[in-house]
């Protein structure tokens, strides 16, 4: 703790103290006995600064200890409220962190099964149009084998004609 602290501490002491006299004499035991001749008297209003003088410094001292007892014991309450709200935070990221990973291993694996899928719907595709190219093809060697046959049909009517209209046509 930084003595900007200790002075806060000692001033709100003494503005808690109505009359440091008083409380001396209390500690020392005279409360009934008149006051000492060597201590100064209190002012009537309290100005709430710190009384100076090495006995008032030495009166506060239980005060001040106590009190920073108190601050120091709310510290440490504050720390292991922190302390038990990082652990269930760190609990929360490292179930996020094996929620994600597992994730991640499902979404390999849906990756890895629609691949093997894609490879088969296109091997299937692939076989399809390989067939049907080889069905248009024998298609086409069948229109023109007809293309021929009709060719030869129609040369071997007019063969078949008699010669004065085989010179006409």
């Amino acid at each position: 703790m930084n003595a900007a602290f200790w002075a806060q501490l000692d001033a709100r002491i003494a503005c808690a103290q109505s009359d440091p006299a008083a409380v001396i004499s209390d500690r020392l035991g005279t409360a009934g006995a008149p006051k000492p001749a060597a201590l100064p008297a209190a002012p009537a209003a309290s100005s709430c600064e710190s009384p100076s003088g090495p006995v008032a410094d030495w009166t506060k001292v239980p005060d001040t200890l106590s009190a920073a007892s108190v601050a120091a014991q709310e510290q440490d309450q504050r720390l292991r409220q922190q302390s038990t709200t990082c652990e269930a935070l760190t609990g929360d990221l490292e179930a996020a962190r094996q929620e994600i990973q597992s994730l991640r291993a499902l979404l390999q694996e849906a990756q890895a099964q629609a691949a093997v899928q894609v490879r088969a719907i296109e091997a299937r595709a692939g076989a399809r149009v390989r067939e049907a190219e080889a069905r248009a093809e024998a298609a086409n060697l069948r229109a023109e084998a007809a293309e021929d046959w009709l060719k030869r049909i129609e040369q071997a009517s007019r063969d078949l004609l008699p010669n004065d209209r085989h010179a006409a046509a």
